[in-house]
C-alpha cells in the first residue's frame, strides 16, 4: 500500500440511490436491531473463530483488562492527516492509505486479522483448499449468513452479503477500464486472471468463466490459483479482495466510491459526516454482525491542516478536542513538559509524565527515495531554479547510471532528517532495507535478517543490521563511498558530455521548519559530489504552494528529478508484498516514470516519452523506447524477482526468502533502484485514552487501522496501567 511522506506528516452527499430508497430495514441507529444467525460451519471447512475475542463492557461501564478494571466511554475524537484523493472511496481501485484508513472501518472482507496478528474470519466462517489434479489450489470460504449491506446515509439494510459479491468485485478489479491499482493481486494468483485482463484491455471480449473466482453456492467463494500458495489468505486482508454488492454498482457506475454515500457498508461503521479538511465521523453500524465487538458509538476525526505547527495536536489533546496525541521533538514546551521534565531527565523510553508513555515499535511503511527515469513535467514554485533543455538532459543521463544513482544511497545522511523526531536517537528512525521487520519470519530467522546475510557477505562487513534502532547507528551513510561513487559515475558521464553541475529538482517540504531538516539531509551529499575540484550536483527545491500541489507533484505529475516523497506498506505476508511494486509494471514503477501494465505500455503515445531521455533509448515507436529504460532500470532486479517468486512450495520458505534477500540487495545497493531512508521505528512517546492491545493488529492489510475492538477510556492509560495490561497480553501470546 502506497504512503506519503508528507500524510505521514468538494465531498458532498448525492442523492440516495434507488436501490436503498426502496429497501426496508430499521433505521441505521437502532440498537435493537436483531442480527440474523451466522450459520453453521460445513463439514470438511476449518473454522477462523476468534479464539481471542475482547471481553465485554459491563452494566456500569467499566471494561477489564490486565486485572484493572477502566472506565469507558463510547466517543472517540482523533486526527486525520490527508484528505482521502484520487479514488476516495472507491475501495476496489485504490492503493492510498489515507483513503483506506476510512473505508476499512466500512467494508469487511473474507479475514482479518487478532490482536496477535492471527487471521481471523470477518465475513467468513471458515476455509477449506483443495489441490488440484492440473496442479492449481482451490481455496474455499464459507460465509455467515447474517452479513449485510447497508446504506451508508440512512443506515437501512439493502441486501445480505453473498459470495456473488466476491465474484462482483473481482470482475470489476480486472476491468482494466476500472483502473483498479492493486489488480496484480488477482493476476499474480488466480488462474486465469491474468489472460483475462490483458483480453478485457484488447477489448476482445472474454468470458469470466474462464476466471478462477466462483460463487459455489450462496455463500460459498472460491478463488483457484495458479500455483500453490500458502500465504494466499492473507493476501485476502487486501482492498481488491472486498466484497461489492453487483446490483449497487452497476447503478453506481462511474460515481462507484466518489463519496462516502457511493458505497455500501457491511463493516462496523457508517460515515455520518465528512467535511473537506475538517472533519470525518463514523457512527457505529448497528446491522453489523460483529456489532458486540464495537465498542464505540461514534469516533470523530478532526483534519490536521498542512498550516498547523507542532503543539497544534498537543494543545487540542490539552483542549479536550481530542482523545490522544504523540509528542513531537519540535514542540519544545511539550516535549519538556510530558518526556523531559524540567530536570531533563526524562527520554522517549521513560517519560517524566506519568501518562505519558514511551512506545517501541517496528513501523510497517519503508519510505524511499526514488528517481524519474522518464520525466515530462516541469513545473515549478515561484522560488525555484528552471534550467536549460541542455541541463535536463544532462540530468536525464546521469539518472540512468548506476554509480550516480548509489552515489546517492551512501551520500544521503538521513539522521540529519530524523532530528526533528528524536534529537538525541535519529539513528532509530532509519531504514535501509525494504521490507519491514516482523513481516514474516522461516527458519527462525526475521525476513529483514535474511537481507543483512546478504549485505554483510556482500559488503565485507559483520554483524551489519539495515534497520537503524537495531544497528544504533546509520549502516549506510559514508561520505568516502558516495565520493568514490561520483568518481566513477564522473568518468562515465565525462565520456556522455555531461556538464556539471547536474540540477537534482526535489519537492521540498511545504512547512519551513521540516524543509531545514531536509537540507541539513542533503547538504553532505552535495559535498560529496566534489570530484577533483567539481561539483557534480546541485539539488533544486522545488516548494508546492499547496497541498493539491504537493500531492499533484508527488503522486500524479512526476514533477521531480529525485523524490522522497512516497514509500510502501505491505498487503500481506509474504516478502513479494515488497518486492513486486519494483519488477516490471509493478504497483510502485509509476513513480519512476514507467508504465504498471502491458495495457499501460500499449497505450503510451509519444508525449508519454520524455523529451530529454536519453538518445540510446529513442526507438521507433513508444512501446520501443520505454522498454528500453524499462530493461535498463528494472531489467536484473526483474530477473531475480522472478526467480525468488518462482520458489512457491511451502516447504521451502528459507529458499524463497533467501531468493527474495538476494533481490532485494540488487534494488537497493546494485541496480540502485530505490533508496530506503525512512521508518516510524524507534520509541514515540503516546499520550492516550485507548487501552492498549485490544483492536486487531497486523504489519500487512486493512486490520491495523480498524475501530472494531478499539477501546475508549476516560482517563489517558498511565505506565502502571499500561504495562499491566501488556504482562497480560504477552502471557497470552
Amino acid at each position: 500500500m502506497k504512503f506519503s511522506k508528507f500524510a505521514l506528516a468538494a465531498c458532498g452527499c448525492l442523492l440516495v440511490s434507488t436501490l436503498a430508497s426502496c429497501t426496508n430495514g430499521s433505521n441505521g441507529d437502532d440498537e435493537n436491531y436483531k442480527l440474523g444467525k451466522p450459520g453453521t460451519l460445513a463439514a470438511g471447512f476449518t473454522s477462523l473463530e476468534n479464539k481471542n475475542a475482547n471481553g465485554k463492557i459491563d452494566a456500569n461501564g467499566n471494561y477489564k483488562a490486565g486485572g484493572i478494571e477502566f472506565k469507558t466511554k463510547d466517543t472517540f475524537k482523533t486526527t486525520y492527516v490527508t484528505e482521502p484523493t484520487k479514488d476516495l472511496f472507491n475501495y476496489l481501485t485504490n492503493t492510498w492509505t489515507y483513503n483506506s484508513y476510512h473505508y476499512c472501518n466500512m467494508v469487511d472482507g473474507l479475514v482479518e486479522n487478532d490482536k496477535y496478528g492471527n487471521i481471523v474470519g470477518a465475513l467468513a466462517l471458515g476455509y477449506k483448499t483443495t489441490e488440484n489434479a492440473d496442479g492449481t489450489q482451490t481455496w474455499s470460504f464459507q460465509l455467515r449468513e447474517n452479513g449485510e449491506w447497508v446504506n451508508n446515509e440512512t443506515g437501512k439494510k439493502v441486501a445480505d452479503v453473498t459470495a456473488d459479491d466476491f465474484v462482483a468485485s473481482a470482475k470489476y478489479v480486472l476491468n482494466p477500464a476500472n483502473g483498479a491499482g492493486a489488480a496484480n493481486l488477482y493476476t499474480d494468483y488466480v488462474k486465469g486472471a491474468a489472460q483475462y485482463y490483458d483480453d478485457m484491455a484488447a477489448e476482445k471480449n472474454p468470458s469470466f468463466d474462464s476466471v478462477g473466482v466462483k460463487a459455489a453456492s450462496k455463500y460459498v467463494v472460491e478463488y483457484t490459483l495458479s500455483a500453490p500458495t500458502p500465504y494466499f489468505i492473507t493476501v485476502l486482508t487486501y482492498s481488491p479482495f472486498l466484497p461489492v454488492y453487483g446490483q449497487f454498482l452497476d447503478e453506481e457506475g462511474t460515481e462507484f466510491g466518489k463519496t462516502v454515500n457511493d458505497i455500501l457498508v457491511n463493516g462496523a461503521f457508517r460515515i455520518t459526516k465528512h467535511e473537506v479538511e475538517s472533519q470525518i465521523n463514523y457512527s457505529k453500524n448497528y446491522h453489523y454482525f460483529d456489532r458486540d465487538h464495537v465498542y464505540l458509538k461514534s469516533v470523530e476525526r478532526k483534519f490536521v491542516p498542512g498550516t498547523s505547527t507542532p503543539d497544534t495536536v498537543r494543545k487540542w489533546y490539552e483542549a479536550g478536542i481530542v482523545d490522544s496525541f504523540s509528542v513531537s521533538a519540535k514542540d519544545s514546551d511539550g516535549y519538556t513538559k510530558y518526556v523531559l521534565g524540567s530536570d531533563g531527565k526524562g527520554s522517549l523510553k521513560n517519560p517524566v509524565d506519568p501518562a505519558c508513555n514511551g512506545i517501541q515499535s517496528y513501523y510497517t511503511a519503508t519510505f524511499i527515495g526514488y528517481y524519474n527515469f522518464n520525466r515530462i513535467n516541469y513545473e515549478f514554485g515561484d522560488d525555484a531554479h528552471i534550467t536549460t533543455e541542455a541541463e535536463r538532459k544532462n540530468t536525464e543521463i546521469a539518472l540512468f547510471n548506476k554509480n550516480f544513482r548509489q552515489a546517492f544511497l551512501y551520500g544521503l545522511k538521513a539522521d540529519e532528517f530524523m532530528k526533528q523526531l528524536d534529537p538525541t536517537e535519529p539513528y532509530n528512525y532509519i531504514m535501509r532495507g525494504y521490507t519491514n521487520k516482523e513481516l514474516v519470519s522461516a527458519g527462525g530467522k526475521d525476513f529483514t535478517d535474511f537481507v543483512n546475510d546478504v549485505y554483510n557477505k556482500k559488503q565485507g562487513t559483520t554483524g551489519v543490521s539495515l534497520i537503524g534502532i537495531d544497528n544504533g547507528s546509520d549502516p549506510v551513510y559514508s561520505a568516502n563511498k558516495a565520493n568514490a561513487a561520483f568518481a566513477a559515475a564522473k568518468a562515465e558521464l565525462d565520456a556522455a558530455g555531461v556538464t556539471y553541475p547536474i540540477y537534482i529538482d526535489m519537492i521540498a517540504d511545504m512547512e519551513v521548519e521540516a524543509h531545514a531538516f531536509e537540507e541539513a539531509m542533503v547538504a553532505p551529499l552535495e559535498e560529496a559530489s566534489v570530484v577533483n575540484g567539481t561539483k557534480m550536483i546541485k539539488i533544486n527545491w522545488n516548494t508546492p504552494r499547496s497541498d493539491d500541489e504537493n500531492t499533484r507533484w508527488g503522486s500524479i505529475i512526476n514533477n521531480f528529478d529525485f523524490s522522497l516523497w512516497s514509500g510502501w506498506g505491505p498487503d500481506y505476508a509474504d516478502p513479494k508484498t515488497f518486492a513486486a511494486t519494483w519488477k516490471i509494471y509493478g504497483d510502485m514503477v509509476e513513480y519512476v516514470g514507467f508504465p504498471t501494465s502491458e495495457a499501460g505500455l500499449n497505450a503510451l503515445t509519444a508525449d508519454d516519452i520524455g523529451a530529454n531521455i536519453p538518445a540510446e533509448y529513442k526507438k521507433s515507436s513508444p512501446q520501443e523506447s520505454m522498454r528500453a529504460m524499462m530493461t535498463a532500470v528494472l531489467g536484473d532486479y526483474n530477473a531475480l524477482y522472478e526467480a525468488a517468486n518462482a520458489i512457491v512450495d511451502g516447504s521451502k520458505l528459507v529458499e524463497r526468502y533467501e531468493a527474495f534477500a538476494e533481490a532485494e540487495y540488487n534494488l537497493i545497493f546494485e541496480s540502485a533502484i530505490i533508496l530506503p531512508w525512512y521508518t516510524r521505528n524507534g520509541y514515540t512517546a503516546s499520550v492516550s485514552k485507548t487501552v492498549p492491545w485490544q483492536a486487531g493488529r497486523a504489519s500487512y492489510g486493512l486490520t491495523s487501522d480498524k475501530f472494531k475492538n478499539v477501546i475508549a477510556v476516560e482517563a489517558p492509560i498511565t505506565k502502571d496501567q499500561r504495562k499491566a495490561v501488556t504482562d497480560e497480553y504477552n502471557a497470552g501470546k
